[in-house]
């Protein structure tokens, strides 16, 4: 990308697209080296050999033209990887606009290899069937950490007479008191700290599942959480505590959750 011919080449995951004008579209392009808009020029034309090479979510190697002062234009395409089922599939493409929604929303075209490495790998896992709820949480997670976000799992980020808490957080399933989480002070409370600054704004409860769940979606490789069932309760509570801290931090709700809730919905009937 640092190159200053006039062709190039970079190969990426397509993470959005909109139309332009009346044939062409922007494409959204997620390198290892940061993410870009680029202009594929009559894709929407019936006979353009662009069209399948450049579908969302698939990973594609392109040759753009440099424009001074516009979007740079894609002259070839050849797609590497196609995730048909994450097209054909509302329910699936619906996870998978969510994880494309976080990554434009967080980073704004500042990327790493780590986290086109994250992205490629979590929408390779829905396209062959992994359990999206799950998958999703763990890569809210994992983004998080690589956003700059990192919440405070495993010690209470509460304060008493002026200082931090502190306390480590270990989770049972025969605690009797919730925990709590402070979104404004970015991670989990105590159940004491929770007592005394439940009323507070942007203070929810959460159950020691629900905790318990958290900390291992941040520390531990999503192979190893595959293993074990994720219950459908726990799922629904992280599900809404997550919305809110990331929409907290975003300063804004992901647009695509509204699509998620509805789906969820539908299937609870």
């Amino acid at each position: 990308m640092g190159s200053k011919s006039k062709l190039y080449r970079l190969e990426g995951i397509v993470l959005s697209r909109r139309d332009h004008g009346e044939a062409d579209r922007v494409i959204r392009l997620l390198t290892s080296e940061g993410s870009v808009d680029l202009l594929a020029k009559g894709i929407r034309k019936p006979r353009s050999r662009k069209a399948g090479h450049l579908e969302l979510f698939s990973k594609s190697q392109v040759l753009a033209s440099r424009v001074t002062g516009s979007w740079d234009i894609i002259s070839q395409a050849e797609v590497v990887q196609m995730r048909a089922r994450l097209l054909e599939d509302f329910h699936l493409g619906t996870y998978a606009r969510y994880v494309a929604e976080l990554v434009i929303r967080f980073f704004e075209g500042e990327t790493d290899e780590q986290l086109y490495k994250l992205v490629d790998d979590v929408l390779a896992r829905l396209d062959v069937g992994a359990e999206p709820d799950l998958l999703v949480r763990w890569f809210e997670q994992q983004v998080l950490v690589l956003a700059g976000f990192r919440p405070e799992w495993e010690a209470c980020v509460g304060e008493r007479e002026g200082d931090l808490c502190r306390v480590p957080l270990h989770p049972r399933a025969d605690d009797r008191r919730p925990y709590g989480i402070a979104i404004e002070h970015g991670g989990a409370l105590c159940p004491d700290c929770f007592t005394t600054q439940r009323h507070e704004q942007t203070v929810r409860a959460i159950s020691p599942s629900a905790l318990s769940w958290l900390q291992a979606l941040q520390h531990r490789e999503y192979d190893a959480l595959a293993q074990f069932t994720f219950p459908e309760k726990t799922a629904t509570e992280l599900a809404r505590a997550m919305e809110r801290y990331i929409a907290y931090h975003l300063e804004r709700r992901p647009s695509v959750l509204r699509l998620l809730n509805t789906n969820q919905m539908r299937r609870m009937r």
